[in-house]
Order: structure tokens, then sequence, then C-alpha cells
């Protein structure tokens, strides 16, 4: 599976991925049953492993709860899982509970305007489309679950004219700064426009290349596009370069 790619890989950014399966808390021998199943819940039998010793960069550690109170693994079909917190402590990664959508949440989370989901496009062109949150059943790209996203298609033409793919908002100049991820699955540019047409950002995407992010200046644009060309004509079959995980700053 394709991750997102970070500008640095550190030790504690490694482990996240350990992290995301282990569990959310543990007390004793346990034998949980919980009401309301049909939230995604069932009933299961685990054992505490106080014979499992944790190490980080190769020095032993102790887990505790929030309380200071020691913790174990606990065994569970075959396989030892630890609580998240705990572990997330020692590694010095944040993490944090959203009640709302019962999303456990790890690592420093956006802080900002989600574009997507707040501005509504005023124009979509050739194969381009914006779905918000509960439009359409979450998809995978390039590695990440997303709720919401940007589409741009193939560019088209019309005789010897070419117009190209792209989505376009109004954001009234509300905005020093915008922080995305992109993905393709084949080669193509995408630009990022502003008033006028002044290009804020352009960069050659390698087709299939890990999704990438990046943070640019916004200038207080009032109209910001997202378009994709330079898609090679001779590609065939479905094109497609997503825009996700985009946040404006917050309002100034």
């Amino acid at each position: 599976m394709k991750k997102v790619k970070t500008e640095s890989i550190t030790m504690k950014k490694k482990t996240l991925a350990i992290i995301l399966t282990l569990c959310m808390t543990v007390a004793a021998v346990v034998s949980v049953t919980v009401a309301g199943a049909a939230g995604g819940l069932q009933e299961i039998k685990a054992y505490l492993n106080s014979g499992v010793t944790i190490k980080v960069d190769g020095e032993e550690q102790i887990i505790t709860e929030s309380n200071g109170v020691r913790t174990y693994p606990i065994v569970y079909n075959g396989t030892n899982y630890v609580p998240i917190r705990s572990v997330a402590n020692l590694l010095g990664v944040d993490v944090d509970w959203d009640q709302s959508t019962n999303a456990i949440l790890l690592g420093k989370q956006p802080n900002g305007v989600d574009l997507i989901d707040t501005y509504k496009n005023y124009q979509t062109f050739d194969w381009s489309a914006q779905y918000q949150t509960g439009d359409k059943d979450p998809m995978e790209i390039s590695g990440v679950s997303c709720s919401r996203w940007l589409t741009l298609g193939r560019e088209r033409y019309h005789g010897n004219e070419k117009t190209v793919s792209g989505v376009s908002f109004n954001l009234g100049g509300k905005h020093d700064t915008l922080t995305f991820s992109y993905y393709s699955n084949r080669n193509a540019t995408l630009q990022v426009l502003g008033d006028d047409g002044a290009v804020l950002f352009e960069k050659d995407v390698t087709g299939g290349q890990v999704a990438q992010t990046v943070t640019i200046p916004l200038f207080k644009t009032n109209q910001l596009t997202f378009q994709i060309t330079n898609v090679p004509y001779y590609a065939g079959g479905d094109v497609k370069t997503y825009i996700f995980d985009a946040y404006l700053d917050v309002e100034q």
C-alpha cells in the first residue's frame, strides 16, 4: 500500500503504522460486553501479558495509563495489543479522540479551514468534481482514507483548441496560505491559479507516485482554481488527479 511521503521520516513516524493497530484501553483479564454493537463493537476475550516488554530505541519502557497506573499488553488471537495513548506518549506523538466521528487522532491535526467542506465551487470544467463529506463513501487515495476530495480529469481537445480540467472557488480574499495533498494516476501538470490567472503553484506530477503535500501562499486571492493539463494524449483509460486534505489558514 502506498503512503503519503513526508519531508523527513523519523523513528516516531515509522512507528505510527504500529500504533494504528493498538487498542485504546485495557484494565485486567478482560471479557468485554458493550451495548449497542451496531456501532462496530463486539465482545472479545483477551488476557494481560506481563511477560512482554516494550523497548524504544533499545531502552525498555514502562507503559502507564493517564492516571499513572502501570499496564501491560494484552493478547488476543495470538497478537499483542498495547494501549494506544501509552505508546503514543512514549514516542512523543500527539493522540486524541474525536467523539463526533469516533476517530482516534494521531499526530498534529490540521489547524485551519477545510477548503473542500467549507467552500462550494462556483465552476467545474471537463470531468472535474468536488465531493464534500457525505456526498460519497470514503475512498482511499494513495493509501489515505478520504471523505472529501476534488477530482480533476483529462484535458480535452476541440479541434486545435485544448481545454483543461479544473475546479474554481471564491475565497473572498480571506486567506494567506493553503496546505493540500495531491495524487495523480497519470503524468500531468498540476496548477493552482489565483486572481487573473496568476500561477500560485505549478508541478509536473509523476503518475502513480505517492501523494505529496505542499503549502503555498495565496496572497489574499479571491479566486482559486485547481487545474490539470499536459496529460499525454496517448494516456488513454481513466485519468484522475486528486486534491485532498486541503486546509486554509484561519481567517484573519
